[in-house]
């Protein structure tokens, strides 16, 4: 059972908007409303690329594959993810300048996302991740950044998001996941690509070949491989670790340096490592709010 020892639990400071839990970014400290009604309202290009998911979803994993594909090369982006990460840069009018096609990304709910995007069916990849895993990769997440005390354990952490009045996180997951799930169903004009991290992880270069046609992009088998190659986690955070500019996550978290934030970025990039932090009892805590959650919901989660 990895863990940590049985320290001062500190919860962590949470930033609410429309019923959700913020990150830490300055733009939604600052002014929440208004960073989410300027990306609501944002002007778009009919050739732009959403990739929505819910935080510790292998968010940077899948961004560089898009880029990949949207250059047709296996080439890293000396950018980090976080420089069109829409909530979190500084001035949301920067992304006026990048050329296109634009890889976008970002956490928030689907009732946020640019409408003028979904009104031209602007393409959305979606990446869904089991939430056990999700909970155990925000639990380091959280701890490395000391925002959960000294030596906090996973055992009080994890009561601490089921809990129905303090687990916003997990609550969190389970309205943004039912919201996608919905609008895939539901919405005629955007048509959302959702991506399953356990499936990209066992059959990456299938599921590559499945983004790279969903985006209209033409690319050889040979680079798909390559691709696949370059994406995978250990490769992944070399690059990310000595080819990334981090002068932009500097900027967000100005009190971490770049060359932290590049080692803390990429832990472990496993499924299944929630079997190695859950309990029985608390797989079974999880498991029972997980079927009353989804109880209508169709959504199919792959937990190893």
């Amino acid at each position: 059972m990895e863990n940590k020892g049985d320290g001062d639990f500190k919860p962590p400071a949470i930033t609410e908007f429309d019923g959700m839990v913020l990150p830490p970014f300055p733009p939604l400290l600052e002014d929440a409303k208004k960073r989410f009604e300027e990306m609501r309202n944002l002007e778009c290009r009919k050739d732009d690329v959403i990739l929505a998911t819910y935080p510790k979803s292998g968010t940077h994993w899948v961004w560089e594959i898009v880029c990949m594909l949207l250059k047709s090369k296996a080439e890293y982006s000396k950018e980090t993810k976080e420089f069109l990460f829409l909530e979190a840069i500084p001035d949301i009018s920067l992304v006026d300048n990048i050329p296109s096609p634009r890889p976008l990304n970002t956490h928030v709910p689907y009732r946020w996302l640019p409408k003028q995007h979904i009104e031209n069916g602007g393409k959305i990849i979606h990446v869904l991740r089991n939430p056990k895993d999700v909970a155990v990769s925000l639990y380091h997440h959280l701890a490395n950044a000391n925002e959960l005390g000294e030596d906090p354990d996973f055992k009080t952490f994890c009561e601490y998001i089921m809990d129905k009045e303090s687990g916003k996180v997990m609550g969190g997951w389970f309205a943004y996941e039912k919201e996608f799930k919905q609008a895939e169903a539901n919405d005629t004009c955007s048509a959302i690509f959702t991506v399953q991290y356990e499936s990209l992880k066992k059959n990456p270069i299938q599921e590559i070949k499945r983004l790279a046609k969903y985006l209209d992009v033409d690319v050889k088998d040979e680079v798909v491989a390559v691709i696949a190659d370059k994406c995978s986690f250990k490769k992944l955070k070399e690059a990310n670790a000595t080819l990334k500019d981090h002068s932009n996550v500097s900027k967000l978290h100005p009190k971490v340096e770049a060359e932290q934030i590049a080692l803390k970025l990429y832990r472990k990039g496993e499924i299944g490592d929630w079997k190695n932090h859950f309990t029985v009892a608390m797989n079974e805590q999880f498991d029972a709010m997980f079927n009353e959650e989804m109880k209508d919901s169709k959504i199919q989660v792959l937990y190893e």
